[in-house]
């Protein structure tokens, strides 16, 4: 991601392209006192990013990608600011580190409109389809087989006159073109009209996911969110989805405004608006200890220093 440093008056500007500027107060309370830029191990090489940090040390903003550091770190004195190279050992060090937002914590992200979550992959052996004996469920597989094998047989019928007016010139197959353009036109009526009641069925299906207290997902980005599957508690985010071993949320606020969700007694944290009413809701139909704490600057430092794990 490639961004721009500036300083005008008593504020630290970052233009990201295709983003509006975001801008940090250099003076008073939870101005921006640091630039960091930090390394983790990704997949085969080191990944990179660039971080502004408050007096604190909680993070006011993080953009990803590799930036020269003798310019950011000129950029930092010139503008009175701390500088920091800083290499973690595991990547699960970087995202603890990051996840801990400053009150003025600001998101950079490109100006589109956010990705739809993936489809969700439970790890294990067990899958996420419904029981065999389900009548719905049966009905709905027995029309897709019908479905694709009537595409199947009008392609082998369509392939078939093809192969026979290119054999046979003199054979008249003009006449079959008319009544299979009129089973053309009804298998792409019958497909365009299931497309529109799966999307419609999958559109209910989550909500009432949401409704019954199987989904929880945090506002904002990046996207996450937590779902019972099998009474197996899964943490999705757009990159992989894991199995948590937790039996307890814990949704905290600071008196600076800052707002989490602990999951597992200091298992993950994720930083970042939850709707309380339906944590509240997913926590009680999922036979999860839910508690809800108003944290002092300290206990915040504390708890969001000790965890094991974070989604930023």
């Amino acid at each position: 991601m490639t961004l721009a440093l500036a300083v005008e008056k008593d504020t630290l500007i970052v233009d990201v392209p295709e983003h509006p500027p975001v801008r940090l107060p250099l003076v008073g309370e939870g101005r921006a006192s640091k630039l960091l830029i930090f390394g983790y191990p990704g997949r085969g090489r080191m990944r990179y990013g660039l971080a502004v940090l408050d007096e604190s040390g909680l993070v006011m903003l993080e953009a990803p990608g590799s930036r020269s550091r003798r310019a950011v770190e000129a950029f930092a004195q010139e503008s009175g600011l701390a500088f920091e190279f800083r290499a973690f050992d595991t990547p699960q060090g970087a995202r603890i580190a990051l996840a801990r937002r400053s009150p003025s914590w600001r998101a950079v992200s490109w100006r589109r409109a956010p990705a739809p979550l993936p489809r969700l992959r439970v790890p294990g052996v067990r899958s996420l389809r419904p029981p065999v004996g389900s009548p719905k469920v049966w009905w709905r597989e027995q029309l897709l087989y019908i479905l694709l094998w009537a595409v199947l047989a009008y392609g082998v019928v369509f392939a078939a006159l093809v192969v026979l007016n290119l054999t046979d010139p003199g054979a008249d197959v003009t006449r079959w073109m008319g009544p299979l353009g009129v089973v053309a036109l009804v298998l792409a009526g019958v497909t365009v009209v299931g497309a529109v009641v799966l999307a419609g069925i999958g559109r209910r299906r989550t909500r009432n996911q949401t409704a019954q207290g199987r989904e929880l997902q945090r506002a904002g980005e990046p996207h996450c969110r937590l779902v019972v599957v099998h009474g197996r508690l899964l943490l999705e985010t757009a990159r992989r989805t894991r199995e948590l071993k937790a039996s307890e949320l814990l949704l905290y606020s600071t008196e600076a405004g800052t707002t989490g969700l602990v999951v597992g007694g200091g298992l993950f944290h994720l930083p970042g608006p939850w709707d309380p009413e339906e944590v509240a809701r997913f926590a009680d139909r999922n036979d999860l200890r839910l508690e809800v704490r108003s944290l002092a600057r300290d206990e915040y430092l504390a708890l969001t220093g000790q965890v094991k794990d974070a989604v930023p």
